[in-house]
């Protein structure tokens, strides 16, 4: 089946699977116990430069479409620049689901904050889940994923954990030598390095087929 039809069932779930991606981040936020892996190098780097964090995500996001470029050099689609247009996008979500979980109770106790945590990991593995099963375009870190995963032949969900695990490292090293602390890294970044990988594991095991049979069947 050719994977240029059926836009209508996929880009509604491909946008669902974005925006279930931003509340994942805003209740990251939220829980004021580490960011999500998703978004502490542009924190840390808008700490740094002192330019604000849209700027900075843009920035890093083109630095991961660089590096999809060399890790899949000739198996690289150029129409993937388009991530640029996708940032955009995702920005606008994020201040959308923002001003939903701003209802939410702020400056909870401990045990809520976990919560918090734990429910931004569920999101943020659903909404990957989704939105990469939809086969349109990923976002430029979870394609750094899909290419490591397409070059080393593991799955989505071992490589992501691995990226992200790799980007809280970095992150870790840029606040100490920058900012002489840690900013923005935490237990709940740690956690979630490892939970949003198991959650998309969980989800790829029990419903790829049933989703992929919606998206692209007859």
């Amino acid at each position: 089946m050719s994977a240029s039809k059926h836009w209508e069932r996929r880009i509604p779930i491909y946008l669902i699977g974005m925006f279930l991606m931003t509340i994942g981040v805003n209740l990251s936020v939220l829980s004021g116990i580490g960011v999500s892996p998703i978004d502490t190098l542009p924190y840390i780097a808008s700490l740094i430069s002192q330019k604000s964090l849209g700027l900075c995500t843009t920035l890093v996001f083109s630095v991961y479409i660089l590096l999809q470029i060399v890790i899949l050099r000739r198996r690289f689609q150029w129409k993937n620049l388009l991530q640029i247009v996708l940032s955009i996008i995702f920005g606008w979500f994020v201040s959308l689901s923002g001003a939903l979980t701003a209802l939410l109770p702020q400056h909870p106790s401990y045990p809520i904050q976990f919560i918090y945590m734990l429910c931004s990991i569920v999101f943020l593995g659903s909404g990957i889940f989704l939105y990469v099963t939809a086969d349109i375009m990923s976002m430029p870190a979870d394609g750094v994923a899909l290419a490591l995963a397409e070059v080393s032949g593991k799955p989505m969900s071992s490589c992501k954990i691995i990226f992200d695990c790799t980007v809280v490292v970095l992150t870790v090293i840029l606040s100490v030598t920058q900012l002489h602390n840690i900013s923005g890294v935490r237990e709940g970044t740690l956690i979630a390095a490892f939970g949003v990988g198991m959650c998309i594991r969980f989800w790829e095991k029990r419903m790829t087929q049933p989703l992929k049979a919606f998206l692209f069947g007859k």
